[in-house]
């Protein structure tokens, strides 16, 4: 049977003391490590999230938009070209009705026009969406009264959805 002594014992205590303090700096500097990686993850992953949200709603805005105002301008261009008389066309008419894929694109106008987008491309989504919209209505509604009253003479309707 062994026998201790208090010094013994004290000595024990004082170096499982030691050693436990050592282990609980240890393992909390290791928490505080993966508690920081789990944050920066986290935040990493909610910003691509929230970016790949925004860009979706902003796509889904815009293909809706797109294919409204493409399916409007192809009606007219399609009675246009159908049509078995010839016109001439105002300039702003002609322009819409010749060029296929940029009939109411407002930032292709601009550029066409040499006009810089610099000033734009810090703007908010709202604004660009509506300056789109304002331009297409512009476009839908100068064909629509252009040609409306000789598609009328014809007997053909046409509903303008913008």
């Amino acid at each position: 049977m062994s026998t201790y002594t208090m010094e013994d014992v004290i000595q024990t205590t004082e170096y499982d003391s030691a050693r436990d303090d050592d282990s609980l700096y240890v393992a909390s500097k290791c928490w505080k490590r993966l508690v920081d990686t789990a944050i920066k993850t986290g935040y990493r992953e909610g910003i691509q999230d929230g970016a790949d949200s925004v860009l979706q709603e902003g796509f889904d805005i815009g293909y809706k938009d797109g294919f409204e105002t493409a399916f409007t301008l192809g009606k007219y261009k399609g009675l246009a070209a159908a049509s078995t008389f010839t016109l001439e066309y105002p300039t702003d008419v002609a322009a819409v009705l010749k060029r296929a894929r940029r009939g109411a694109c407002w930032i292709c106008e601009m550029e066409s026009r040499n006009e810089s987008f610099n000033s734009h491309e810090k703007a908010p989504f709202s604004k660009v969406l509506s300056e789109q919209r304002e331009h297409s209505a512009e476009v839908i509604n100068r064909l629509h009264e252009y040609l409306e009253p000789i598609l009328k003479k014809s007997g053909i309707e046409i509903n303008s959805t913008l």
